[in-house]
């Protein structure tokens, strides 16, 4: 149902994240690619394939039908989890958004404030500010992990609720919890790097991240 990881690796990457057992909320569902690809395999028992626009759901709930899952996954209109009650769901994926757009969703449903849920979250752009969130309001990042799709680049992350902040500088929140051996956590945050870079000739103050950076991946060249 999925593109294979090799070619097309986001969301094969969230799927893999996703806990075995656990109902899903898939906010703003790929035509519903994610949950069906779950329950055809049986990872997990059952699923909500939620979108804000009508459109993306009635090809969803098409997708559904042909693979007879009707009676597994449901389709929901919703603005975000505004529509989803907290007993609906164990795991929480809100995948193919910009980083601030999942952070406004996840600060808009306190209820994902629980030790029991688990967050799969892959932002589009603006990785940092997801993760900065995340970290501000007491969450820690169980997994990250770059990814190449369609010759683009992109995170993947995991997170659960703990209710520890902690202070998280801008180097910090660019590199999460990446790891800088990995070639494609290297290109990832060479193309972070470049975006500061041209961020920095308007704003100098983030001159010495772009050193930290830079220094951070030199050494694991």
């Amino acid at each position: 149902m999925m593109p294979d990881k090799k070619t097309y690796g986001r969301l094969p990457l969230c799927a893999e994240m996703v806990r075995r057992g656990s109902r899903l909320a898939d906010i703003g569902t790929d035509h519903g690619y994610l949950p069906i690809s779950l329950c055809r395999e049986g990872k997990i028992p059952s699923a909500l394939a939620c979108d804000i626009n009508p459109l993306p759901l009635r090809s969803a709930q098409h997708n559904i039908l042909k693979y007879n899952l009707s009676d597994r996954i449901r389709t929901r209109l919703s603005d975000g989890l505004l529509q989803v009650r907290p007993d609906e769901a164990d795991d929480i994926v809100i995948a193919g958004m910009g980083g601030e757009l999942i952070r406004d969703i996840l600060a808009a449903a306190p209820w994902v404030r629980d030790r029991d849920k688990h967050l799969v979250l892959q932002p589009m752009t603006h990785h940092e500010d997801l993760i900065l969130w995340l970290y501000e309001n007491g969450f820690v990042i169980d997994r990250q992990e770059a990814v190449k799709d369609a010759d683009k680049l992109y995170t993947v992350l995991s997170a659960h609720y703990t209710g520890e902040t902690r202070a998280c500088d801008l180097y910090t929140a660019i590199v999460g919890k990446l790891a800088l051996n990995q070639a494609e956590s290297r290109a990832f945050l060479s193309r972070s790097l470049q975006n500061l870079r041209n961020k920095c000739k308007g704003d100098p103050s983030l001159l010495p991240t772009v050193q930290q950076l830079e220094e951070a991946i030199r050494e694991t060249e």
